[in-house]
């Protein structure tokens, strides 16, 4: 395969940064440029920005990681994967402006792998993609319905339920397929309101808890203090004991990866 250096130096001399340069670079790849570029950098950082949700992945796992590991787990968890996510991001990015093409891994699979690999590597990235990303569909939205149905009860009679839940979630699933029928400029404009609330709320929250809040713990609880609360029953021991500690920070590390999830989308769309 030849390297990004080759494949660049061979490119016809178009001015770097238009659609005709950019056709030319794919078609050096052997990719016809089939989808539509409407598409900008904030709208292209918007698309990650809102997968990862900071709000709603703190909010949707923050009770399951008090109870796996508590504050030292949640604390110190958020640091070892942000330094590995930004690790494996880092070589994401490296690929990508190497290899920008619509789609992402599969591509970047058939295009890495030897040539008598390419394909087969190509065929189980893309189904391996696909699961993921139907599990994440699933996870985030199910999560969305269960914050829908605990808001609905603030100063109201409504009791949420198992089927209610269930009957929110497919609702939602429902309104992603019409969103998405009607093509890329509403989900730019989605993009864009994504932004300004997540930065906007994020920042609100943040000041109104340093603000408001009418105690601060000590560093040393923040840091230092596990918890173990995965036993089903008050008499029964949790993970730490039935495994180990580590066990149960392994699992309670689940928060901060899940709040990461999605910041390799904006290479789907280069």
């Amino acid at each position: 395969m030849p390297s990004p250096e080759s494949l660049h130096a061979a490119l016809p001399s178009k001015e770097v940064g238009t659609d005709a340069h950019d056709e030319e670079e794919l078609a050096n790849f052997g990719y016809k440029q089939e989808l539509k570029r409407d598409w900008g950098l904030m709208h292209n950082f918007g698309i990650s920005f809102s997968i990862i949700s900071v709000i709603t992945g703190i909010t949707t796992l923050f009770s399951y990681g008090l109870h796996t590991g508590g504050p030292a787990v949640m604390s110190v968890g958020w640091i070892v994967v942000s330094f590995f996510t930004f690790a494996v991001a880092l070589g994401m990015a490296e690929i990508v402006s190497a290899i920008p093409t619509s789609g992402g891994p599969y591509f970047w699979a058939a295009m890495l792998a030897p040539p008598k690999h390419s394909a087969l590597s190509s065929w189980l990235t893309g189904w391996f993609n696909l699961l993921g990303q139907v599990a994440v569909t699933t996870g985030i939205t199910f999560g969305c319905a269960g914050l829908i149905s605990t808001v609905a009860t603030v100063k109201s009679s409504y009791e949420p339920t198992a089927a209610k839940t269930v009957g929110i979630y497919a609702a939602l699933l429902v309104s992603h397929g019409i969103v998405n029928t009607f093509g890329v400029k509403v989900l730019r404009y989605l993009n864009n309101t994504s932004i300004l609330l997540h930065s906007v709320g994020v920042t609100a929250i943040a000041i109104s808890v340093l603000a408001k809040a009418p105690t601060h713990q000590p560093a040393s609880a923040v840091f230092q203090k596990f918890y173990d609360g995965t036993a089903a029953t008050p008499d029964e021991p949790g993970w730490s004991i039935r495994a180990s500690p580590a066990y149960v920070a392994c699992c309670g590390a689940l928060m901060s990866n899940y709040t990461f999830v999605g910041y390799w989308n904006s290479g789907y769309f280069p």
